[in-house]
């Protein structure tokens, strides 16, 4: 791998963190660097090469579920964001001032995402459903001075929830509604297109040490904390997905149906600046609906979809498992638990590659399967990116024997330099020689494949025996009857705890039982210690936008 350098850069880290806290030092970078993994380039500069290569190539559609269909060619994608980053310019928005957004997957998003990034502000989403209090809680920690926002959407009065929030925050200077009616508009909002007198202006290239995303946790535990991501950790873990799992792969074209919220990292990494990394179309779509996603997928000629396993196994109950003619060529499950037999059943079906893959917020995906290995390693959840690395410890902090299971560390050029004014959170994530603590517990095997086996508080200790959660749910997973499926403990003053499993049943199966379940486990080979020994049936599992199971709803629930 070469390194390619657009603009000098200051290379003391502290210089570009505005006395933010990081355990990287200035001698790993310069080998990162060195080594080639750290390209020293803007996340902007991406499009301005791709524009300049691929002018007339379609580079965004945008699907909305009332009908409309838009598009955008690379040269037109690069002139709007540059037009965008004179508005935010205007509105005062300069080097480290984050700009929330806070939209529906549209075009407009991505040219914003570049538009910030080259006036050198720090980009920070939120899904366009979450409520108010999760609103509040990125507004708050990042500081916005701008949030981009339609008037409403769905069931959602965006322009309302902003105005009982901007009392209670002082740094949020403008809001800006995506919208044609300014009826009712207060003080400090605008309609976007209010702004097309915006000064001409240009711009210097952003260093690519600054902290250019925040990339807030999902909160399924609590709230979120803002992930510090430079330019050069977002792109080193776009250039290895594609390098790993081998451009090829993805379709040529890379044609991707973005449905993941452009406000989750998923949406933002892989959805937006992975597309335009590679050249591709990215379809965005404003809302995930199984059917109407399957036509979009067919009529856009869609090869490749970043998402969690919930998307695939939506994917899985529409016409398109068996059909001989879809386009579908490479999808990269991550996210969330992938149960181990889905990956080889989808890709039968849907004719094409399905790669298991993890990450984080704090480091994207660092690790994925790839087709350039056998095909076991789909029963796993991948290898891990060249320039990484990743290793398993016990409770006493030793690295465990191949196949043992403990908790996950990783290091290397995707981790993000840690939380922002959190430097309580940084300091207990990161530990001695830069290993980053993920809170996953899995086993790396002799092959040097990684498999999770579930998030450190989602062990379940009975009567003193680590209940290896994962397995208990692939197994349910598997039953014909099941839709979805998450395994928690609950509290047992005997035992500790005691396990039991929430089932969304499909539609028209009779509910489980703890006897029927347990007959239909034990007879395909799990062991009758991990058996559940409490069944819920539920119509739906509590999700994020982003497709995650919500377990601490479950846990709250059966307790």
């Amino acid at each position: 791998m070469t390194t390619r350098s657009a603009r000098p850069v200051d290379r003391t880290l502290a210089d570009a963190l505005d006395g933010q806290l990081t355990p990287l030092d200035d001698v790993t970078a310069a080998r990162w660097r060195a080594e080639g993994w750290w390209e020293d380039r803007s996340i902007r500069s991406v499009l301005t090469d791709a524009a300049r290569q691929h002018p007339d190539r379609t580079a965004l559609v945008g699907r909305r579920s009332d009908g409309g269909r838009t598009t955008r060619t690379y040269a037109e994608f690069d002139r709007n964001a540059h037009r965008a980053a004179e508005i935010l310019a205007d509105l005062g928005v300069g080097q480290g001032d984050a700009v929330v957004l806070m939209l529906p997957n549209w075009l407009e998003y991505a040219e914003l995402v570049f538009a910030i990034n080259e006036v050198g502000g720090i980009y920070a989403g939120i899904p366009v459903a979450y409520g108010e209090r999760q609103a509040a809680a990125v507004l708050r920690r990042s500081k916005a001075k701008v949030l981009v926002i339609p008037r409403g959407w769905r069931s959602n009065q965006h322009l309302e929830m902003s105005r009982r929030l901007r009392a209670e925050l002082p740094a949020l200077e403008h809001v800006v509604v995506l919208d044609d009616d300014d009826t009712g508009l207060q003080e400090g909002e605008t309609l976007w297109r209010q702004h097309a007198d915006a000064s001409e202006r240009t711009f210097p290239d952003p260093d690519p040490n600054r902290v250019c995303y925040l990339g807030f946790t999902s909160g399924t535990t609590g709230e979120p904390k803002g992930a510090m991501h430079s330019h050069n950790s977002l792109l080193y873990a776009a250039r290895m997905q594609a390098r790993h799992v081998g451009p090829k792969v993805y379709g040529d074209p890379l044609v991707q149906l973005v449905a993941s919220p452009a406000g989750h990292h998923t949406g933002f990494i892989w959805g937006i600046v992975f597309t335009v990394v590679f050249g591709g179309t990215g379809v965005h779509v404003d809302r995930w609906d199984p059917a109407w996603g399957v036509d979009v997928i067919r009529e856009e000629g869609v090869t490749t979809f970043f998402g969690a396993p919930t998307f695939l196994q939506d994917m899985m109950r529409t016409d398109l498992a068996g059909d001989p003619e879809g386009p579908l060529a490479c999808l990269i499950i991550a996210g969330a638990p992938v149960p181990r037999n889905l990956p080889s059943k989808a890709g039968e079906a849907l004719g094409a590659y399905v790669a298991p893959a993890w990450g984080m917020t704090e480091c994207s995906i660092i690790l994925s399967c790839t087709p350039e290995e056998p095909s076991a390693i789909q029963q796993t959840d991948g290898s891990v990116f060249a320039g990484s690395e990743v290793k398993v410890v016990g409770d006493t902090g030793a690295e465990v024997a191949p196949g043992e299971v403990g908790e996950l560390l990783i290091r290397g050029p995707a981790l993000c330099y840690g939380y922002f004014d959190r430097p309580d959170a940084t300091e207990q994530a990161f530990g001695p020689g830069l290993w980053f603590r993920t809170g996953d517990r899995a086993s790396v095997d002799a092959n040097g494949w990684v498999s999770l086996a579930g998030r450190s508080k989602d062990i379940i200790i009975r009567g003193g025996e680590n209940i290896p959660v994962t397995d208990v749910e692939s197994a349910i997973f598997d039953h014909p009857d099941v839709l979805n499926v998450a395994v928690v403990g609950i509290p047992d003053e005997r035992l500790g705890e005691r396990i039991c499993a929430v089932i969304a049943v499909r539609d028209g199966r009779p509910e489980m039982s703890v006897a029927s379940l347990a007959d239909y486990l034990v007879s395909h080979g799990l062991s009758k210690h991990y058996l559940p020994e409490r069944v819920i049936c539920l119509p739906e599992l509590p999700m994020t936008p982003s497709g995650k199971i919500q377990k601490f709803k479950l846990r709250e629930m059966v307790r």
